[in-house]
């Protein structure tokens, strides 16, 4: 598998193919040294989305997940998006639901805090009450 691994702030990156996301982490870790602030870790796969990491040290390493994507939803279809319940909405926002999804093939949806906010909804194109949702490659 085919994995970018970049530090910052120096924004230098390297390219590696490796058998495992051990052993890209472990050699995203070589390249730390005080002057780093974060490494980025991408695993770029075949087809579909990329899958990303950050890599940070302050006592000991951490590693943090990134969203691929980072969207505003109608609050009225979150169940529906994260639970599958798509009871009590209409079949036109169901419709537009769907494509949303398949947009984002092996992906999961995470509502962080869930405050809404009046915008223009990612899935019908409405204005409307939205969260924040964060989008994930598995």
């Amino acid at each position: 598998m085919r994995y970018h691994i970049t530090t910052y702030p120096f924004e230098f990156t390297c390219v590696v193919d490796v058998e495992s996301n051990e052993r890209a982490f472990n050699i995203a870790q070589q390249q730390w040294d005080n002057t780093v602030e974060s490494i980025i870790i991408e695993r770029i796969p075949e087809d579909g989305l990329s899958r990303r990491w950050r890599l940070t040290w302050p006592e000991s390493p951490q590693i943090e997940s990134l969203p691929v994507d980072i969207c505003d939803v109608g609050y009225h279809l979150v169940s529906a998006l994260i639970n599958g319940d798509v009871s009590g909405i209409d079949a036109e926002d169901e419709h537009h639901l769907e494509e949303f999804i398949a947009q984002y093939p092996n992906c999961v949806f995470d509502v962080p805090d869930g405050d809404q906010s009046f915008a223009k909804c990612e899935v019908t194109g409405k204005h409307n009450n939205c969260v924040t949702i964060k989008v994930f490659a598995q």
